[in-house]
């Protein structure tokens, strides 16, 4: 058996992707849909717009939610509303003065404690007890599954029983508009919801001065900045009520796998997090379900919006394509490190063997089984340093999810992963998409740093979790992809989360629309630019002397001697087709290259 028969990774790579990432901000990808291109088969000056996500139903039809207690369904108020637990408020509106009818604005409260609040922060959720990875005792320890809402400033009990643990610190009060409840209208002293988004707070109260400096003094890497809801209000805990209200639900909790739920919103995260040009862009755009997407960038069949969200229960999920053992790889890898957490225990091996248990279990085609065996004998042998790594290199049998799986069992920590330079490691755009979007299912979102996190994006996918949580749809937003000869840009939701460069253009229509008399010299100054091989044939005049020797080639002779430089059609338009990711980059400036 040959190396390259056994081992479809290994070889030198044509792919290097070192681009620096245009500023983020740049939102001129949106302001002109319309192409404005000199070259109409150039699909970098192509506009796209993608308008609808890849689901139209949620995952799971929950047609018997248990009501929300007190009578209240909070979940299919929210759903007709678009607000509360399933929806956004304007968040400055609230808390404001007074109305025109003088009736004073109603809030509602979330009492915690103040290392509590570090999960809440981190998570952008509030949350039940089963979402916190670090929990101290509170109120969620009497409502399991739901979060209670108190209508009024806490009684000194309440206090106490967020406060009894030790090192819980200070109480902590979460400040909500009442309108988080959608067109639910309740008087009832508190209410209960399965989840409430953070960015729906409107201040977030500590006791006294020395609490809240106590709070600031602590940094955090993987909460966002939010100094902006602190507030230092000591007659919010200092209520002479008595403690007469217990917390008792009506009604069975929805049933929520917020682990999950964390896991799913890691590896959203991680694969913007991995964006780095406009053609990578385009691929998270498909993952998060957008359907119309340039033809110029090749995404994998199975990149899909049901392949991160499985939230739900596993019997709803849409099996992987048998037909695609790539499809069956990545959906196994994804699976297996959803139930992995590298901070209590981390066993490569240990992986690849759910991860081919689980490949042997979805029925392949022999052929394709034989693709899978074949990839994974391979990710074993280096991960046992057995064999070197070696960078990726263009191969039909090298499988994506194959290729992902190795780099995140090398690289679980996601800024380890993303900062491996891609000339080193030869992963093509899809292949570095892929490896984040693992990477970021094995950590999660609550403990990623934020320098790996976009504000906007953790808001959006906090509030499908909480939709999802009530029962509605599980789609993650309406996607819409612009990308024109100024940029790409994506909105979900109409929130903008990613803008990067523009495509790159199809380089062999753009070769083969050259006139006939410059494509010899385009020919040779890309394949010099890339480092191709380049032809110089020199004819020797009759009657010359030739002498030869490592470096040099001697020619005497009276007569004028010609050197012919040749790179042949065919082989060059090969080379094209097969370049992705930086090495596609490197080529088309390359093309774009006065000299």
């Amino acid at each position: 058996m040959t190396e390259d028969d056994q081992i479809p990774f290994a070889g030198p790579s044509d792919e290097q992707q070192n681009q620096p990432a245009p500023d983020s901000g740049d939102t001129s990808a949106e302001a002109d849909v319309a192409s404005s291109a000199s070259d109409p088969d150039d699909h970098a000056e192509e506009s796209v717009e993608v308008n609808e996500p890849a689901l139209e139903e949620p995952i799971v039809e929950r047609s018997e939610q248990p009501p929300m207690p007190g009578g209240h369904d909070i979940a299919a108020q929210s759903a007709e509303s678009g607000t509360g637990p399933t929806g956004t408020t304007d968040s400055s509106a609230a808390g404001a003065a007074a109305s025109e009818s003088a009736v004073p604005a109603r809030t509602l409260y979330f009492l915690t404690n103040r290392m509590n609040l570090n999960g809440i922060l981190s998570s952008r959720l509030v949350a039940p007890r089963e979402s916190f990875q670090k929990y101290y005792i509170d109120l969620l320890q009497q409502t399991p599954g739901w979060v209670p809402l108190l209508r009024d400033a806490p009684t000194p009990a309440q206090i106490e029983a967020v406060t009894s643990e030790q090192g819980a610190g200070a109480p902590v009060l979460v400040e909500f508009p009442f309108d988080v409840l959608g067109k639910v209208k309740s008087d009832d002293p508190i209410v209960y919801v399965p989840a409430v988004a953070l960015a729906e707070a409107v201040a977030i109260h500590f006791p006294s001065e020395r609490d809240l400096r106590e709070h600031r003094a602590r940094g955090y890497s993987n909460v966002h900045p939010h100094d902006q809801l602190l507030r230092a209000t000591p007659e919010l805990f200092q209520s002479d009520a008595s403690d007469v209200i217990s917390l008792s639900p009506a009604s069975p909790a929805p049933a929520i796998d917020w682990r999950s739920i964390d896991r799913v919103r890691g590896a959203i995260n991680a694969v913007f997090a991995s964006v780095r040009s406009g053609d990578q862009l385009v691929l998270a755009a498909a993952l998060v379900g957008a359907t119309k997407l340039p033809a110029t960038v090749s995404v994998p069949a199975w990149f899909g919006w049901l392949d991160l969200d499985d939230h739900a229960a596993p019997d709803t999920r849409p099996k992987p394509d048998s037909t695609r053992p790539d499809h069956v790889g990545f959906r196994a890898a994804y699976d297996v490190l959803g139930d992995r957490d590298v901070s209590e225990a981390w066993s490569p091996n240990e992986v690849l063997d759910a991860v081919e248990r689980r490949v042997r279990d979805a029925g392949l085609a022999a052929d394709a089984a034989d693709a899978m065996v074949q990839n994974f004998s391979r990710v074993r042998s280096i991960v046992n340093v057995e064999v070197d790594f070696e960078p990726f290199r263009p191969s039909a049998r090298a499988l994506v999810s194959a290729k992902a799986l190795l780099l995140v069992l090398l690289r679980q920590e996601l800024d380890q992963l993303l900062a491996w330079p891609d000339d080193e490691t030869g992963a093509d755009d899809a292949t570095r998409v892929a490896a984040a979007a693992l990477a970021g299912r094995l950590r999660g979102l609550a403990r990623e740093s934020t320098e790996l996190r976009s504000l906007a994006l953790d808001d959006l996918t906090a509030a499908w979790a909480v939709r999802v949580s009530c029962g509605g749809s599980a789609v993650l937003g309406k996607a819409q992809l612009v990308a024109n000869s100024r940029g790409t840009s994506l909105k979900i939701g109409g929130v903008e989360v990613a803008s990067h460069g523009a495509l790159l253009p199809d380089l062999v229509s753009k070769y083969q629309k050259t006139a006939e008399s410059k494509k010899e010299a385009l020919r040779i100054k890309v394949s010099r630019a890339m480092g191709w091989p380049v032809e110089h044939r020199v004819r020797i005049p009759a009657g010359a002397s030739v002498e030869t020797n490592e470096a040099l080639i001697t020619i005497a002779t009276s007569d004028e001697v010609f050197v012919e430089v040749a790179i042949d059609e065919d082989r060059f338009v090969r080379r094209l087709k097969s370049l992705t990711g930086s090495a596609r980059r490197r080529a088309a400036e390359a093309f774009a290259a006065r000299r």
